[in-house]
């Protein structure tokens, strides 16, 4: 069975403009003590869930920009997200990447934002030799996914994000938003992975292992779904839903035909079979075909 591997190069989670009401963005090479916002306090609302109390993402974003503000070993903070987009609420989680000097340290960085709130669990996961994703969850069921990398790393603000903390003005300039674009041999591979995909969901449904059978479905529907993403020039369309409901572009309604309610032969060869006929146009600008003969599916011609 072919496996997808996701192609993804944007920093972290996909963001958009304009800034949110939350902080300002700061002067690049401005003296931290004017960096720090003070914004109003938010007045805390209960969790209906849990019953405690949260103030929402906002105290997080104040205190992070506060922390990054007055420690010399950062050079700059970026959010994004969709407080990031200005799409943002109460129940946004915090996305948001840093970049530190010589000095700095993940250890240190982890003291600090386990400190803003108490805190439930952290994950650290990595991002390559030098970035790591630093996952902080709040009791009160707040979320901080902060990317911290050195701060050579950015050599301009990522697609969709806003400054926060610019000390050098390293995040002056906008990174060209094409950077993340697929190119055609790109699209070309996801059409590729999309048919493996499909294949594999039929061979497990006929042999009756369905859990595996919508597993293929699933990555199938998601790499479909990458490309609608770039046909529509969307920022990120690696993110394939994600992206299209951020910028507000409809999913094809055929692809509800395509969720299976109860895993089984039928139904499973249903949902590829609608799958297969929306792949088609790609398999068609790609010369596909062939390949999807050899793995039995049914493409429209």
């Amino acid at each position: 069975m072919a496996q997808h591997t996701s192609h993804t190069s944007s920093p972290y989670e996909p963001a958009s403009r304009p800034a949110p009401e939350l902080v300002p963005e700061p002067t690049p090479g401005a003296p931290a003590s004017t960096l720090s916002p003070e914004p109003s306090p938010e007045p805390a609302s209960p969790d209906s869930s849990s019953g405690r109390e949260s103030s929402g993402p906002a105290e997080l974003v104040e205190r992070l920009t506060r922390w990054a503000c007055e420690t010399p070993w950062v050079e700059w903070l970026e959010l994004a997200g969709s407080l990031g987009r200005g799409a943002g609420d109460e129940l946004s989680d915090v996305d948001a990447g840093v970049g530190l000097l010589d000095g700095g340290d993940l250890d240190a960085v982890a003291d600090a934002v386990t400190g803003f709130a108490p805190t439930a669990a952290v994950l650290r996961q990595p991002f390559g030799p030098d970035t790591t994703h630093l996952v902080s969850i709040y009791q009160d069921g707040r979320q901080l996914s902060l990317v911290v990398m050195p701060c050579a790393t950015r050599t301009g603000l990522a697609p969709e994000a806003i400054a926060l903390v610019d000390k050098s003005g390293r995040l002056a300039s906008p990174l060209d938003r094409t950077t993340w674009d697929p190119d055609a041999a790109r699209r070309r591979e996801w059409a590729f992975l999309a048919c493996i995909a499909a294949g594999d969901a039929l061979k497990h449904a006929r042999r009756g292992t369905y859990w595996r059978a919508l597993r293929s479905l699933t990555e199938a529907r998601d790499l479909y779904l990458q490309l609608i993403a770039a046909q529509e020039g969307v920022v990120f369309p690696q993110f394939g839903a994600v992206s299209l409901e951020n910028a507000g572009r409809p999913v094809p309604d055929e692809l509800a035909a395509t969720l299976v309610g109860s895993p089984g032969l039928q139904s499973i060869v249903d949902a590829v079979n609608v799958l297969v006929s929306l792949l088609a146009p790609f398999v068609r600008e790609h010369d596909l075909e062939g390949l999807c003969d050899a793995l039995r599916l049914d493409v429209p011609r």
